[in-house]
């Protein structure tokens, strides 16, 4: 990088990252959890719903590579970030008036086109303050989960029936948002002219190629989870009350790793807390196939704070590591595309047909299985060259 370069770079402000991570969050901490219940409010069919939820996973392939490439070739990754938030929620707002399906497919393509890309960006720009400041990548993320507890508890306790506010509340918040992204500023080092998609020549690096199979397969893992805990928890004859109470202890939890985050990170190699979240996480999905009872299920879903704050913050640091500058945006855009796109999408697919075959016992065996193969392969393979 040279001097001139370095001269141009700005870094972000705390508070400006600290607030996009809670309103983005925050507007996921609904959507996550309630729009499955908003569309089978309209009507819809299993199938149809889960062809819907599978369109942000598919987007997420594409669309962070092409909004990374802009953020990293012009070095202004917040002017891609106002693109995204505004994007995001004038594509989100027919939502809350279509009702049939190919419309809401059609709504859902746009939204999750801008906002697929959020969380590739936010955590460069975290990344870049983490290199000019010295700051703990874990204890700006965790403003995220924060924002995505506090909006889905109080969601949840504030209404009785899932309805459109179940898209008029995460509009506000997108708004909100569009106009608070105006306070983030930042500029990194810019290499004009570069090809498109040239991140994904990061895939050439035998240690990237690993780490990034290693979150796929970790997310495939987690789709049993994501897509039928509520459906096994049911199945068992338990009420409800179960998943709310266990995913909220689990994000909970994922806050108070995230938080001691900085300590570990001193004492132990970042690919070695990915190997960690993975083990850990197999043991909570073999909990999960033979637990019986909502005490067990609820304790099990304390393990979440590794199942998702380790593995998010390890897998965050073990890249952002091997990742240039230049290339920033860029290799966040890639971690999301494969983990969360590819990942997020054979995982949605497969989840429920192997719910449907093996029930929720052998789902949560299944994965894992899957979780152990990524944690041999993290300890074999993904070592930085020397």
């Amino acid at each position: 990088m040279s001097r001139a370069a370095q001269r141009e770079e700005t870094t972000v402000g705390r508070w400006p990252l600290l607030g996009q991570y809670a309103l983005h969050f925050a507007t996921v901490g609904i959507l996550l959890p309630f729009l499955p219940a908003y569309l089978t409010s309209l009507s819809l069919s299993p199938t149809q719903i889960g062809m819907l939820l599978a369109i942000g996973p598919a987007m997420a392939i594409v669309a962070p590579q092409i909004f990374g490439h802009f953020a990293d070739q012009r070095g202004r990754p917040d002017h891609m970030l106002r693109v995204i938030t505004l994007g995001a929620a004038v594509s989100f707002t027919p939502l809350a008036f279509v009702r049939g399906a190919p419309a809401l497919a059609l709504v859902l393509v746009g939204y999750t086109f801008f906002s697929s890309s959020m969380t590739g960006v936010l955590d460069a720009l975290a990344l870049q303050r983490v290199a000019s400041k010295g700051e703990s990548f874990a204890r700006l993320r965790l403003f995220g989960s924060a924002g995505f507890v506090v909006s889905s508890v109080a969601f949840g306790l504030a209404v009785t029936e899932v309805d459109r506010r179940t898209i008029l509340i995460p509009l506000a918040l997108m708004l909100v948002g569009s106009l608070w992204s105006f306070t983030v500023r930042a500029r990194t080092a810019s290499v004009g002219g570069r090809r498109p998609f040239a991140g994904l020549t990061l895939l050439a690096r035998r240690d990237v190629a690993v780490l990034l199979a290693c979150c796929a397969l970790h997310w495939i893992a987690c789709a049993p989870y994501h897509g039928t805990f509520a459906i096994h928890v049911g199945a068992l004859g338990l009420p409800p009350a179960v998943v709310g109470l266990g995913a909220g202890l689990g994000v909970l939890a994922e806050i108070a790793v995230m938080a001691l985050h900085p300590w570990a990170a001193r004492r132990i190699e970042p690919r070695h807390v990915l190997a960690v979240a993975f083990a850990v996480s197999a043991l909570r999905w073999w909990g999960m196939s033979v637990a019986r009872s909502a005490e067990a299920i609820v304790a099990l879903c304390l393990l979440h704070g590794m199942t998702f704050g380790a593995f998010y913050v390890g897998a965050v640091g073990t890249l952002g590591s091997r990742v240039p500058a230049t290339l920033r945006v860029s290799g966040q855009a890639l971690f999301v595309s494969i983990t969360f796109g590819v990942g997020g999408l054979v995982g949605y697919v497969s989840a429920g047909a192997t719910y449907d075959a093996l029930g929720g016992p052998g789902a949560f065996t299944a994965a894992a299985v899957l979780e152990l193969v990524a944690a041999g392969l993290i300890l074999l393979g993904g070592r930085e060259p020397s």
